[in-house]
């Protein structure tokens, strides 16, 4: 595989068509709640898709990476590009632990100050409260995230919206 040099991750939700269906067969009452599975994606600078994993719904996004890392190979990776939905302590550690630099955005509501001042994480937390999100965005050329989103919008014109559960 060719070297992808960085690797932007994002996930969307798909309804899953007909199973509720299928609950209310089984269990025999009505099944209100609507289904659905989160696909996640990573692709590479080229646009291709080079990770890709089904959970449910309620799956968090950061429990996600290890199998990101793992379908990319993660020594080829120099940079993962993602959203605020992986900012969190263990993502960095892990990025850092295989030599990854993160550009992910910190959470809205993200403490300005922290007991770890040279964090990565703490780093760009202090770059966006001096210089603002759009300068940090600029100065980490975080479009290249809009990337994934088309990748995201190609896929869902190819298989549809919605998952056909089989009864």
């Amino acid at each position: 595989m060719e070297d992808p040099g960085h690797i932007v991750i994002d996930s969307t939700g798909i309804k899953v068509f007909g199973e509720s269906e299928w609950l209310e067969t089984k269990y025999g009452k009505q099944y209100k709640r609507k289904v659905w599975r989160k696909l996640h994606f990573g692709i590479n600078s080229k646009g291709f898709i080079i990770s890709r994993i089904m959970t449910t719904h309620l799956t968090d996004d950061r429990s996600c990476l290890d199998a990101h890392l793992k379908q990319a190979d993660a020594t080829k990776i120099t940079q993962l590009i993602a959203d605020a939905g992986y900012d969190g302590q263990n993502v960095y550690s892990q990025l850092e632990s295989v030599n990854i630099k993160p550009i992910i955005p910190p959470a809205r509501g993200s403490p300005s100050l922290s007991e770890e001042p040279c964090s990565v994480r703490q780093k760009g937390i202090n770059y966006i409260d001096k210089k603002g999100l759009y300068a940090w965005q600029t100065k980490n050329d975080y479009g290249r995230r809009a990337k994934v989103e088309n990748t995201i919008y190609r896929y869902k014109e190819m298989i549809g919206r919605k998952l056909n559960a089989r009864l």
